[in-house]
């Protein structure tokens, strides 16, 4: 009760000074338990691939990403042999995450450094009941061979990484796309991390 808040009127001086330093150790809370899960199922056979990805080596190489985030840089973050701990090279697959969406794990999330919008499928929100909230907007988007694309509207959700929670504006796109979401350079920057395809993690400043 007394991590919850309440009964700290009846301890002494002392009693909350104990009580405080014991707060000081545990370290910092854990984010609570989603409240479900939403999946990305691909069609097909085993050599079934969008994009030149390999959706047998993408599903094992999903993953979620943990950080703590401080103000200043201190130290530089590199990549190397460590990192490839798990990995078979060579390999061409795309850097896919797991997000914390609200109160929702959302698998299947590419980072892509090359967009420079942050995209959602429509069949996400129908899992996480969020139709109501798209806002009803004209957006279109081009890409790299200049074809324009129309979005459905957009909508911002609290993504929640480790112990930081960004508000995030995703746009809205019913294509063929081969992931449930797309976080391109504006979710990107804002983190400050630095993604590597190539060892598929991602690294965040540390002091």
């Amino acid at each position: 009760m007394l991590r919850h808040g309440n009964l700290k009127e009846l301890l002494s001086d002392k009693g909350r000074n104990n009580f405080a330093r014991g707060c000081e150790h545990q370290g910092p809370k854990k984010p609570p338990s989603p409240a479900c899960t939403i999946n990305k199922i691909i069609g097909g056979g085993g050599d079934a691939s969008i994009n030149g990805v390999n959706f047998t080596t993408t599903h094992k190489l999903k993953r979620s990403i943990t950080h703590e985030r401080y103000d200043k840089l201190e130290e530089s973050n590199i990549f190397d042999e460590s990192d490839t701990d798990g990995l078979t090279f060579p390999h061409k697959d795309a850097l896919v995450i797991t997000l914390r969406i609200l109160d929702t794990d959302v698998k299947c999330i590419m980072v892509d450094d090359g967009s420079g919008a942050c995209i959602i499928h429509p069949r996400v929100l129908t899992q996480m009941i969020l139709d109501d909230k798209i806002v009803l907007r004209c957006i279109t988007l081009t890409g790299f061979n200049n074809a324009v694309e129309r979005m459905l509207g957009e909508i911002t959700f609290l993504v929640l990484v480790s112990s930081v929670t960004l508000e995030t504006t995703f746009h809205i796109m019913d294509q063929a796309i081969a992931y449930n979401s797309i976080v391109g350079r504006p979710w990107i920057h804002l983190m400050r991390d630095i993604p590597s395809s190539l060892y598929q993690v991602i690294k965040f400043p540390t002091p």
